[in-house]
């Protein structure tokens, strides 16, 4: 079974204090990067959620960041959020531009969740899968702590090898930890890293596969940009 590669430095301390240097700056490159049409693909899932027929709902946003994602989950109106990221400084840009009372925030590694089995009606992650340093390990847990039919929506750039992927891989190879390095002055090469990070990463078909491994069942996988960026809906 293929799991994520080795090569990168996937340490939680390493990911953790890569993500406090450039939490200021985070959100802004995100969006410009993407033309904003990273909100669209974040909209949708929360589209895609309101139509199952939730009788409660408590979400896990896991790799939450600065709270993009947690944002537009919190339309659907649930009972709770979890925001659960390893950095602080993302996680306190998050309270920042959420206040709510059904917000809570939680530092923790995907790999080790401080929550109860069958905790969570819907788990999300955000462009934050490829940066898990124990992928298998950290999907068993999510399996865990989700309720029986739970929702798990995975959003993330995945490895291509198509022609339209390295068009992409141009622009992230090259434009992006040029201008990400410099305008979030990161020390630590940080959109450098996030570039190799998508190299590194599994295929959809085989992370689909390793999902499946765990427990889980595919409802439907979209691709939402030149077939690198795709959202994957699980259900346990």
């Amino acid at each position: 079974m293929p799991e994520s590669k080795k090569n990168l430095n996937k340490s939680p301390d390493k990911i953790s204090s890569m993500f406090d240097e450039i939490a200021p700056k985070y959100d802004f490159l995100n969006h410009f990067f993407t033309l904003n049409i990273d909100k669209i693909w974040r909209s949708r899932i929360r589209e895609n959620l309101e139509l199952f027929d939730f009788k409660k709902l408590i979400i896990l946003d896991l790799a939450a960041g600065t709270g993009d994602l947690t944002k537009e989950l919190m339309k659907l109106s649930p009972d709770m959020i979890y925001a659960c990221d390893i950095s602080d400084n993302m996680l306190e840009v998050l309270r920042e531009k959420i206040k709510s009372n059904k917000l809570s925030t939680v530092n923790s590694p995907a790999e080790k969740l401080p929550f109860t089995d069958n905790a969570f009606d819907v788990v999300t992650v955000g462009f934050g899968v490829r940066n898990f340093y124990e992928l298998e390990k950290a999907l068993n847990e999510i399996y865990r702590v989700m309720n029986k039919n739970g929702i798990l929506v995975i959003l993330d750039f995945f490895k291509v090898n198509s022609v339209k992927a390295k068009i992409f891989n141009l622009y992230s190879g090259k434009v992006m930890p040029a201008v990400g390095n410099f305008l979030s002055k990161s020390k630590t090469k940080a959109y450098s890293y996030l570039n190799q990070s998508i190299s590194d990463f599994l295929t959809v078909d085989e992370f689909i596969t390793l999902a499946k491994k765990t427990g889980f069942t595919l409802l439907k996988s979209e691709n939402n940009f030149l077939d690198v960026v795709n959202t994957i809906y699980l259900k346990k």
